[in-house]
């Protein structure tokens, strides 16, 4: 249609409601569009199936110059935190993953649920603030959660990394060493033994 016949259009009251019922029909769509549109928590996967094997690996923050903290740094006691990485072995997934056309948020994290884990156990190799070896200090390490890693029996929807902060002050430039256990439901156990860095009270 020519703009010169606008005005014809305009005068048509039959025109005119045609147009209004398009422009309902439009913001009825716009409008169910947005309600409908999922959280970017709903894009994400749900927890894959897995059991536990063994603690992968035992690391200490801070993170600094692309390398965690190792046994010769010394590292102030604020920034220190205890950190594990469990070993697992994904069950098969019957759903075979996810449907056709199925898109993920970028920032997914990928977690498990791991049902063989009884529980995690860190404990003193060496006496450490005022603590005998054989100690179990499970209770003074604290998830960002809030939550002691001595009291976790649930692992349903988790990282396989494991931070924590230390709850307890030690003597200046003490070294955390420690025994980490993992024990699993049918009485297997796994443990792997660490050394922390200096830590250097404030």
């Amino acid at each position: 249609m020519k703009i010169k016949n606008w005005s014809r259009v305009l005068n048509s009251k039959k025109s005119t409601a045609t147009c209004c019922l398009g422009l309902a029909y439009l913001l009825i769509l716009i409008t169910s569009s947005c309600v409908d549109t999922p959280d970017l928590n709903d894009l994400c996967p749900n927890p894959v199936e897995a059991d536990a094997l063994s603690i992968k690996e035992v690391f200490y923050s801070p993170y600094l110059n692309q390398r965690y903290a190792s046994s010769s740094d010394t590292v102030s006691i604020e920034q220190f935190r205890f950190n594990f990485e469990l070993e697992i072995l994904r069950k098969e997934n019957p759903s075979g993953g996810s449907l056709p056309g199925q898109a993920y948020a970028l920032s997914c994290l990928e977690t498990f649920t791991l049902r063989n884990i009884s529980n995690i156990s860190v404990v003193l190799t060496a006496p450490f603030a005022g603590l005998p070896i054989g100690t179990d200090i499970g209770y003074l390490l604290q998830t960002p959660e809030g939550k002691k890693i001595a009291d976790l029996r649930t692992f349903d929807g988790i990282s396989v990394y494991f931070g924590s902060r230390l709850t307890i002050t030690p003597e200046n430039y003490s070294q955390l060493k420690t025994r980490t256990f993992l024990f699993l439901r049918n009485g297997d156990r796994s443990f792997i033994d660490s050394t922390s860095p200096y830590l250097k009270i404030n």
